[in-house]
C-alpha cells in the first residue's frame, strides 16, 4: 500500500506541518530523538505483500513483550555517543608505537576522550550482544530481518574482541591503537578480506538499528495497547471490508459500530447531521485499515480487511493562496487525484468527509452524485464517502455497488440525543435550526427581523 503523507497527517497517523500529531500519544514510545524520526519511516511504510504482512503480524506481539526487558535508556545513549564519535573530526591515532607514543604527549586531550569512546563502543557491542540473543529467537519480516542482521553483524565481528581485551586490559595506549580499525573509514591495510567492510560502517549500521529497533517496538507497543484484533488481511477482490465494534483507537471506552459491506458494494455511502460522529467514524475506518498494512492489531473486536494498493484520505482539505487553489479547486484536484488512480487499476481506499463543500448546493449536490455514481462502478477498491446530501444517498439507495448507511440520532426527546452509532439507511434528521434555536440564536435573529 501507498499514502501520501497528507492523508496520514488527515488521520493524525503522522504529525502535520505545525508539527501536530493528535495519535503520538498512542503511537510513539521512543527512546530518542532519532528513534522517533525512525517511528515516522516506519509509519509511512506500509506492507503490500500479504507474506510480508503474516510475518509482521507475528512478529509485533512477539516484540511488545521483548520490550520490556531492553534497557532502552543505556542502549539509546550509548549508540548516541557511537555515533557521534564515528562521525568526530578527530586526527586518527596512529598504529605504529613511535608515532602513537608521539601523538599521546601532543593530543592528551584527544587521547583522553578516543579512549572513553572506545569504551562506549565496547559497552553498546556488549549490551548490543545481549538483545540480539533475544532478537535472533523472534520471527521476522524482510525491514525487521535488516535490523537483526545489523545487530548478527556488529555483534560477531571478529575485530570485538581485540576492543574487548583492550577495555578489560585498562591500558590506554593498546586502546587507543584500535582507533583506526574503529573509525577509519576504509579498511587499513593487511586486514584480512573478510573484514573488508569497514568496522566503522558496521557500527554505523548497528546505532542505526538500534534506533529502527525502538520504532519496531514502539509500533508493536502501540498494536498491543489498542486493545483490539489482529485483522483478516486477504487479496484484493477476495473479500469486502468488514468490521465488528470499530472505534477510533483514542476512545477505548468509545462507541464500538460494526460495518459490512457486500461483495459488489464499493461506495460506502454516510448520511447523518453534525455532531452524530461522521467525522470520527471515517478516521477510525482509515486508521484501522491503515494499521492493518502496517501489520498492526485494529480497535475492533473482528475485522476482514482486503489488500489495497493506496490510501487517499479528504477530511480537511483547504484552499491554498500560495498555489492559487479556492476550497472547491482544492476539493476537484484531491477527486481528480482518486479517480485516476481508480482508472489505473489501482484497489483504492478513499475516504471524503463532507466532499465539494466549497461551491453552492446545487453544484455540490450533482458533483456528489456524479462522483458516487463513478466509483460505484469500479473494479476494486472501497470508498467512504460522508455527507449531508441526503437527497444524493436516496437517489443511489438501490444503485448497484452503493451501500447506504447513516449515524442514528434520537430526536424523541426535547433535545438531540447522539447515539454516535451506525446503521443501514439514510438519515433524515434536519438539526441545524433546532440547534440554533437551542444556542438562542434563533430567537434573537427573530427578533431583530421582526422589528
Amino acid at each position: 500500500m501507498r499514502a501520501e503523507r497528507a492523508s496520514l497527517c488527515e488521520l493524525g497517523l503522522l504529525p502535520d506541518a505545525a508539527n501536530h500529531w493528535p495519535l503520538a500519544t498512542w503511537l510513539d514510545s521512543t527512546h530518542s530523538r532519532p528513534a522517533h524520526d525512525a517511528l515516522k519511516r516506519l509509519v509511512n511504510s506500509p506492507l503490500g505483500d500479504l507474506t510480508e504482512l503474516s510475518s509482521r503480524q507475528v512478529l509485533l506481539p512477539e516484540l511488545a513483550s521483548f520490550a520490556q526487558h531492553v534497557a532502552w535508556k543505556e542502549l539509546q545513549v550509548l549508540a548516541a555517543q557511537v555515533a557521534c564519535f564515528l562521525s568526530s573530526n578527530y586526527e586518527l591515532v596512529p598504529q605504529t608505537v613511535i608515532e602513537r607514543a608521539y601523538f599521546a604527549v601532543r593530543y592528551r586531550d584527544i587521547v583522553r576522550d578516543v579512549s572513553t569512546q572506545l569504551r562506549a563502543v565496547d559497552a553498546l557491542l556488549t549490551l548490543s550482544a545481549q538483545v540480539h540473543s533475544r532478537l535472533a529467537i523472534l520471527s521476522a519480516d524482510s525491514a525487521f530481518g535488516t535490523v537483526v542482521a545489523a545487530f548478527a553483524a556488529a555483534t560477531e565481528d571478529s575485530r570485538r574482541e581485540p576492543l574487548r581485551l583492550a577495555v578489560a586490559r585498562g591500558h590506554t595506549m593498546s586502546l587507543i591503537a584500535l582507533d583506526a580499525s574503529v573509525r577509519a573509514k576504509r579498511v587499513p591495510a593487511g586486514q584480512h578480506i573478510t573484514n573488508s567492510v569497514p568496522f566503522s560502517a558496521v557500527l554505523q549500521s548497528l546505532v542505526e538499528a538500534t534506533w529502527q529497533l525502538d520504532a519496531f517496538c514502539s509500533l508493536a507497543t502501540a498494536s498491543a495497547a489498542v486493545g483490539g484484533v489482529i485483522p483478516d488481511m486477504v487479496p484484493r477482490g477476495a473479500a469486502s471490508m468488514t468490521f465488528e465494534g470499530v472505534r477510533h483507537p483514542l476512545l477505548p471506552t468509545g462507541v464500538q459500530n460494526d460495518l459490512q459491506l457486500a461483495a459488489n458494494e464499493r461506495v460506502l455511502f454516510l448520511t447523518g447531521p453534525n455532531m452524530a460522529g461522521k467525522s470520527t467514524l471515517l478516521r477510525a475506518i482509515g486508521i484501522a485499515t491503515y494499521c492493518a498494512h502496517l501489520g498492526m492489531a485494529v480497535a475492533a473486536r473482528a475485522a476482514c480487511i482486503p489488500l489495497h494498493d493506496r490510501l487517499m484520505v479528504s477530511i480537511t482539505v483547504r484552499d491554498s493562496l500560495q498555489r492559487g487553489e479556492s476550497l472547491y479547486l482544492a476539493e476537484i484536484r484531491r477527486v481528480r487525484a482518486v479517480v485516476e488512480a481508480v482508472e489505473r487499476g489501482d484497489a483504492v481506499v478513499a475516504i471524503f468527509d463532507e466532499v465539494f463543500r466549497g461551491t453552492n448546493i446545487k453544484d455540490a449536490t450533482q458533483a456528489t452524485s456524479l462522483l458516487v455514481g463513478g466509483l460505484a462502478k469500479a473494479l476494486h477498491g472501497t470508498f467512504v464517502i460522508a455527507s449531508h446530501f441526503a437527497d444524493v444517498a436516496v437517489a443511489h439507495e438501490d444503485r448497484a455497488g452503493v451501500a447506504c448507511w447513516q449515524m442514528d440520532v434520537d430526536v424523541a426527546g426535547e433535545s438531540p440525543a447522539f447515539t454516535h452509532r451506525v446503521r443501514r439507511g439514510v438519515s433524515d434528521v434536519h438539526l441545524g435550526m433546532l440547534l440554533l434555536d437551542a444556542e438562542g440564536v434563533g430567537p434573537i435573529l427573530r427578533r431583530m427581523a421582526s422589528y
